[in-house]
Formats: C-alpha cells, sequence, structure tokens
C-alpha cells in the first residue's frame, strides 16, 4: 500500500512539473492566433476568434526571415568549429603522449570558470579596432570560444573509453593519424556530437547578450536581438506580433530538440562519458 501511494505521489509531482513546463509553450502559440482586441482583454482565455493576422503582419515585414537566417548563419557556423575544433583537441589530448597536455587540458577546464559578462567589454573594443562590429563573426567567435571548454571534456571524456589497442591497430594496417581519428575513433563519438551539437544549437539560437553588445544594424541582427522591434513608443508592445514572433522564432530549436531527443538522452547518460 506504501509503495503504491508512493507510485501516484511520484507520478502526480511528474505531472505537475511537466504542466508547468509545457503550459507557458501551449499558452504562447495560443496567444499569438488570438486578435489584438481579446488579447489585451482576456489574455488568460481560450481564443473566441482565431485569425492568423499576426503571423501574417510579422512575416510580412521581411524582418523576421533576415533574423532568422542571421540566426541561422550563425548557429550552423558555431557548431561546426565547435564540433571540429573540440573534436580533435579532445583526442589530441586524450590519446597522444606529449609533454604538457595536462596542463592545455587544464587551461581548457579553466574556460568554464570565466564569467561571459565580464569579457564584454574587453570583446567589445577588440572588435570595433578590427572593425568586425555588427558581423556575424563577431558572434560566432566568443560563442565558439565559451564553448569549447565544456566540449573538449566531454570529448576527452569519451576518447578514454576508447581502447588504445583500437588505433594501434589500425596504424599497425597502414592508416595515418589523421585518417584513424576520421574512419574509426570520430564516428563512435556520435552520441557525444548529437549531445554537443543539440545542446549548444539552442543556446546559441537563443542568445541574446553577445547579440545585444556586438550588433545594432538591423542587417545583422539575430532572432533573440529581432524581437525587440516590437516594442514601440513609451514602452508600447504589439504583443500579438511579439507572441507570433516569437512563436516562430522557437520552431527551429523545438524540432532540433524533438527530432534528436533520443540521441541526447542517451549522450547525457552514457555516450558523453564512455559511448
Amino acid at each position: 500500500m506504501k509503495k503504491k501511494v508512493m507510485k501516484i505521489a511520484f507520478v502526480l509531482v511528474i505531472l505537475a512539473f511537466l504542466i508547468v513546463q509545457i503550459y507557458p509553450v501551449i499558452w504562447l502559440f495560443i496567444a499569438s492566433i488570438k486578435p489584438t482586441v481579446e488579447l489585451s482583454s482576456q489574455p488568460f482565455a481560450l481564443p473566441k476568434t482565431i485569425t492568423f493576422e499576426n503571423f501574417a503582419k510579422v512575416l510580412g515585414d521581411g524582418n523576421i526571415g533576415t533574423y532568422m537566417w542571421n540566426s541561422l548563419k550563425v548557429t550552423g557556423i558555431s557548431l561546426l568549429l565547435i564540433i571540429v575544433l573540440s573534436a580533435t583537441a579532445g583526442y589530441a589530448l586524450s590519446k597522444f603522449r606529449v609533454r604538457g597536455r595536462r596542463k592545455v587540458y587544464s587551461f581548457f577546464t579553466f574556460g568554464i570558470m570565466i564569467p561571459v559578462q565580464i569579457t564584454l567589454i574587453p570583446l567589445f573594443i577588440f572588435y570595433s579596432k578590427m572593425g568586425i562590429l555588427n558581423t556575424s563573426f563577431a558572434l560566432i567567435l566568443p560563442q565558439v570560444g565559451f564553448a569549447l571548454p565544456l566540449s573538449v571534456m566531454m570529448f576527452v571524456s569519451f576518447y578514454e573509453f576508447v581502447p588504445d589497442e583500437l588505433i594501434e591497430a589500425a596504424i599497425v594496417d597502414g592508416c595515418s593519424p589523421f585518417r584513424t581519428f576520421i574512419q574509426i575513433v570520430f564516428p563512435l563519438a556520435r552520441n557525444t556530437v548529437i549531445t554537443i551539437a543539440s545542446m549548444y544549437s539552442i543556446l546559441i539560437w537563443n542568445d541574446f547578450i553577445f547579440a545585444n553588445t556586438f550588433v545594432s544594424e538591423n542587417s545583422a541582427k539575430t532572432v533573440a536581438m529581432g524581437l525587440k522591434d516590437y516594442v514601440g513608443a513609451f514602452g508600447n508592445v504589439d504583443w500579438g506580433a511579439t507572441f507570433a514572433a516569437i512563436a516562430i522564432s522557437i520552431l527551429p530549436p523545438l524540432i532540433i530538440y524533438f527530432a534528436l531527443n533520443k540521441w541526447v538522452t542517451a549522450g547525457m547518460t552514457a555516450g558523453a562519458t564512455k559511448g
């Protein structure tokens, strides 16, 4: 009887947690299809009239497409660099017996302790002198730099469980170190790659602090920055258009998460440490 009560209580807690997590997303999509007048008078009620006017307004101004393309470009290039650099660096630090590799690894892990906020002013000054403000490059560099420490640690943890005998056998068979990595070792790290890609794709797509600091021109704004366009004079907000824009902007991260959910779970539990 006691076990049954505990099981019911556990299920109720999980359901409550799911409701708390899912309700804001459901409410967001409901609010995005409500007329502006109805949204102002009854924001939490079900829509009496369904309208796609808010989406038409957002898509009609032409900016949301530019913002999403910029976010896609920054996210895609950043993920490619993060995976390539961290996978190769992790492999070298784990399998190459060279002097000082432990110090290099400690250098990477030290980067986890550096707060993003204290780097904004130095980076802004550096980017200003280099003339790369208001470019995608100014957003890609810090994203890659701050993602490398954790990514390298995850790859090093995985590579530690790859038998050295497997690599030695490949080299004896005539494989170069590069070919051994590309054709044998790296494919084994699929769960780790997908875990890092899914985690940082959401973080980079939703980034606001770097975009707000290094970008001011509309042509270089990302989605997170572009949502500020719906705040008008005196702080007035077009909530219908804002909710529609948010609904559009969160679709890519949701699709990525649900598409890769199985591998993300595997990577979090096992793949990040032993494949």
